[in-house]
């Protein structure tokens, strides 16, 4: 019977850290540990499940792959390493790693405030700095979870800079806490815009998709179809996500493969995207959520 695909991928990144000591037994230990995997993969296995591609790495080798299920309803392809999904607010660490890249040239100053890049933005937001938004410090209210999905469709940044001339208040003043919020990365992909003097699209291409040789991935609907790759359909159903067609880009809409993010993070470990000491930044606790999570610059 066939599965449907959910098009959202969950995705784990660990990153090894220098002192920790390597198993006794790597061979042994490996393959016990594909052989529990696959247990489980059989276990999960149901004709009411969704699809999924997963991939499971171990100190920089594969360890276990397994695809299941169909790229949405009424379709016969299977889902498989280069299908590409949805990734929701994972597309949040492209954005922050697109600041941290313009900031390792100099063009951009974290403590800077985001008017300083961004022109147009409402007085009040003076003392929101990049490091805020970053952070989720901010205090920008979250118009895309506030709002209902039929007000949100059709969004597009030009009607959200409207919307924040007439309601400039902050939710709370910057750098007192911290709260989850799509509109701050919504503003740092025009950030990434403003200050690269490229379509922030086109900024990842060149300057993160191409050099990790992700081919598969892009953060827009019209690139995606021109690239004649093959896309899970969220619930199975259409290219909308909840329902509602965002035109927003920074906090979600990037479309990835998993093959491709297995590319992003070699990618990383081997220095071909940031240095070391800027992943080292983007990857520290810099704001701690109410519920204890604590968040770096795009990474929880």
């Amino acid at each position: 019977m066939k599965r449907l695909a959910v098009a959202v991928l969950c995705g784990v990144m660990t990153v090894a850290c220098t002192g920790v000591m390597p198993l006794a037994a790597p061979s042994d230990r490996a393959q016990s540990l594909q052989q529990e995997l696959s247990a489980l993969a059989k276990t999960g296995e149901s004709a009411d499940l969704s699809g999924y591609a997963l991939r499971v790495y171990s100190q920089g080798q594969l360890l276990f792959a397994h695809d299941t299920g169909y790229a949405g309803a009424g379709f016969s392809k299977l889902i498989h390493e280069d299908t590409t999904f949805e990734l929701a607010s994972l597309s949040k660490i492209f954005t922050a790693l697109a600041v941290m890249q313009l900031q390792e040239k100099g063009l951009i100053d974290l403590q800077a405030s985001l008017a300083a890049y961004i022109p147009g933005l409402p007085r009040a937001w003076k003392g929101v700095t990049v490091h805020h938004v970053l952070s989720h410090q901010s205090g920008l209210p979250d118009l895309m979870n506030q709002w209902s999905r039929r007000r949100v469709n059709g969004l597009d940044l030009k009607a959200l800079m409207a919307h924040f001339e007439k309601n400039a208040s902050l939710q709370f003043e910057p750098g007192t806490r911290a709260a989850y919020s799509n509109t701050n990365y919504i503003f740092l992909a025009d950030l990434v815009a403003q200050v690269s003097g490229q379509d922030f699209g086109d900024y990842l291409k060149l300057h993160v998709f191409d050099p990790a040789g992700m081919a598969s991935s892009t953060v827009s609907s019209e690139r995606w179809r021109a690239m004649g790759v093959f896309h899970a359909l969220p619930y199975a159903e259409n290219s909308k996500i909840h329902e509602a067609d965002y035109n927003l880009l920074g906090a979600i809409n990037q479309k990835s493969s998993i093959h491709d993010l297995a590319k992003f993070v070699n990618a990383l470990m081997d220095k071909q995207l940031i240095r070391p000491e800027t992943l080292a930044t983007m990857m520290f606790p810099h704001a701690v959520f109410e519920d204890g999570k604590r968040y770096g610059y795009g990474w929880y």
